[in-house]
């Protein structure tokens, strides 16, 4: 099969669904074609060293983080397709410029659309400001009247997720197809040795229990809301530490540490930086719990991967990773039922132990990439009618 997948930016390191569906989908012998930016004025053609081809697009300007390609970059399009001619065209996001351009020559060129529609997840949190209701609506209408005709299905998460996205855009639930995210269990696993190091540079005791967060540091992830739920814990147990790591919003980060610094846990809380995805693994065996207060990410797949209990705020569209007895959901905002569970793992070690079990468990049946890429090609099957 040749598959086309279609993306604004594409970074192996950040480990996203683009790159491991290009990953698994070369392995099995598929010929795999990525669209997406760069730099340089020309187009550049790469191949990757896993299988699949990377195509980079000059563009004339970007947007709100969405490229508008140069009329070399139209020309290139049109001749791939021509000479290529892909059977399926996976389109991350679907209302992107660079989708709208294949497909709007899917016809033509005789292949299928498999869209993904991206909500904007961060409205849970805060109140829409005239930016997001204007680039909410334009994509609205962009997909109820064009793309939702074009396509032949969409995907999503989590069945939550295709309720909110078929009332949103106003597309038929039967025209979502599930397919959750995942990781690699052979790179996020539990590392005896990186356990003992790791705590060794950030000043841990063995006996220290860590909560640890990934991600970015931001307003909707609820970081505030973590520190207060942990700060009487910390209080009452010097041994619990905060690890949080990512890229920040300074602003938000400036007032996290003054809040640490009001609550008297300075001394618990540490900010690591941003790491590449190889390094993650090291950092969840040195935890012992994972938390997402707030929205969380393919972060959590990731660490459940290395065996770590998790704690997420109930967003059920996000809620997916927690469906093995492998952790706790609490109601979003609520800082008294976080740190209800977050003192039952705390306190029992045997229990850390064993939902870490569960998730790692889970992680391997289920969550994993190659798992993932299965469910992606039975999609494609069945909008080819191909067995």
């Amino acid at each position: 099969m040749r598959i086309v997948i279609t993306v604004e930016e594409f970074d192996p390191e950040k480990g996203y669904l683009e790159y491991n569906l290009a990953r698994e989908l070369s392995k099995l012998g598929h010929k795999v074609y990525v669209f997406t930016y760069g730099w340089s004025k020309e187009t550049i053609m790469k191949i990757n060293c896993e299988g699949f081809v990377i195509i980079y697009l000059p563009y004339i300007i970007s947007i709100n983080s969405y490229h508008f390609p140069s009329p070399s970059g139209l020309f290139y399009i049109n001749n791939f397709l021509r000479k290529e001619r892909p059977h399926i065209v996976h389109c991350i996001p679907v209302f992107s410029p660079l989708s709208l351009i294949f497909i709007s020559w899917s016809k033509l060129y005789g292949y299928k659309i498999v869209g993904d529609i991206m909500t904007q997840l961060n409205l849970i949190f805060s109140p829409w400001n005239i930016k997001q209701k204007l680039l909410f609506y334009i994509s609205k209408i962009v997909v109820t009247k064009y793309i939702a005709r074009k396509s032949a299905a969409f995907t999503a998460k989590t069945n939550e997720l295709v309720k909110i996205l078929s009332r949103s855009y106003n597309v038929p639930e039967n025209k979502f197809r599930i397919v959750p995210l995942g990781t690699d269990p052979q790179l996020f696993k539990f590392n005896p040795v990186a356990r003992v190091n790791i705590r060794k540079e950030l000043s841990i005791s063995e006996k220290d229990i860590i909560i640890v967060y990934s991600g970015k540091i931001d307003y909707t992830k609820g970081i505030d809301l973590l520190i207060k739920a942990l700060s009487p814990l910390m209080n009452e147990n010097g041994k619990i530490k905060l690890l949080i790591i990512g890229s920040a919003e300074l602003i938000y980060v400036e007032y996290l540490k003054i809040l640490i610094s009001e609550l008297g846990i300075s001394k618990n809380v540490i900010f690591h930086q941003w790491v590449k995805k190889y390094e993650l693994p090291d950092l969840y065996s040195a935890s012992d719990i994972a938390v997402w207060p707030g929205l969380s990410s393919i972060s959590a797949v990731d660490a459940a991967s290395v065996g770590l209990p998790l704690i997420l705020a109930d967003v059920p569209i996000e809620n997916f990773v927690v469906n093995n007895n492998n952790g706790f959901v609490f109601s979003l905002g609520n800082v008294n039922e976080l740190r209800k569970y977050l003192r039952i793992l705390v306190d029992n070690e045997d229990m850390r132990r064993e939902m870490g079990y569960r998730s790692r468990e889970f992680v391997e049946r289920k969550l994993n990439w190659e798992a993932i890429t299965l469910q992606y090609l039975n999609v494609y099957r069945e909008v080819l009618n191909v067995k």
